[in-house]
């Protein structure tokens, strides 16, 4: 059963969401279900300053300029969205709140408690788009794939290959349950494990992950690799790349600390560089 309701998340400020990153994202929506819903902020700036200093700088004309800036972003991104998504027969909804820059995340987060999934297509600057991917697999209760568009290659509905980083983890098993729509429309399912690099991680560790997935009309096929003492995300990177995945599914895991995250190794090294699309899930 495909994902019925998913958000998609488009940025306007300080740069537009690419329009290579709205039509992939589309694309990939679209492979995962229907029914999309693009959400584009409008980015607000109070100004905290006296008049002597507005009048001087004009501080209040450069706000209201980039504040229009942001409007007209996210009505272009969501009129392409419309368009696109009606042509296939996706379009949910747009919406388009106002909010500060800092609130985005949170925002974003909220929104995506009442859906199914969110997918966050990473702009020319990832770190813009990590706070908001952070946000939303720590606070939203809900899966989000990222993922950069040279990198997205979804055709059609479904998947066809999509590779299952399992290592008996309480995350592992979250994004597994997560994911199950997305694998049960894949042509192929590998249930990958790492070696060498967790306890849990042991050799023969899928099988019961391969039984479980059959009782959902899954069929998967394991795959051990030794990481042989390189980073689990290079390792993920390698087995992605070399299995022509169309999508890694990867049990997040990390630990706030005030209003910062400190990420696990394989969580860091998919948010900041996905080499393939990445679902995500707490």
């Amino acid at each position: 059963m495909p994902y019925k309701d998913i958000l998609l998340h488009l940025e306007s400020y300080p740069d537009p969401t690419p329009d290579l990153a709205l039509d992939q994202g589309l694309a990939l929506c679209a492979a995962l279900g229907d029914q999309v819903t693009a959400l584009a902020p409008q980015v607000t700036i109070p100004l905290k300053t006296n008049r002597m200093a507005d009048f001087a700088l004009k501080l209040g004309d450069m706000a209201r300029s980039e504040e229009g800036r942001s409007r007209q972003n996210a009505v272009t991104l969501l009129d392409n969205f419309e368009a696109q998504a009606k042509s296939l027969g996706v379009f949910g909804g747009r919406l388009s709140p106002a909010a500060e820059l800092f609130e985005i995340p949170e925002l974003t987060a909220r929104l995506a408690r009442t859906r199914d999934i969110c997918v966050i297509p990473y702009g020319r600057e990832s770190a813009a788009y990590q706070g908001v991917a952070e946000a939303m697999i720590f606070a939203s209760g809900r899966p989000v794939v990222i993922f950069r568009p040279n990198e997205a290659r979804p055709a059609g509905k479904g998947f066809g290959t999509v590779v299952v980083a399992w290592d008996g983890s309480r995350s592992a098993a979250a994004a597994v349950a997560a994911s199950l729509p997305a694998l049960a429309g894949a042509r192929k399912v590998i249930a990958l494990t790492v070696l060498n690099e967790k306890a849990s991680a042991r050799a023969g560790a899928a099988q019961d992950l391969i039984r479980h997935l059959a009782r959902h009309g899954v069929a998967a096929e394991p795959m051990e690799f030794d990481s042989a003492g390189a980073r689990i995300g290079s390792v993920l990177d390698h087995v992605a790349l070399r299995a022509e995945a169309d999508l890694l599914v990867l049990g997040a895991f990390g630990t706030s600390r005030a209003r910062e995250f400190v990420l696990g190794g394989a969580t860091r090294s998919m948010l900041e560089a996905p080499p393939v699309p990445v679902l995500l899930a707490h």
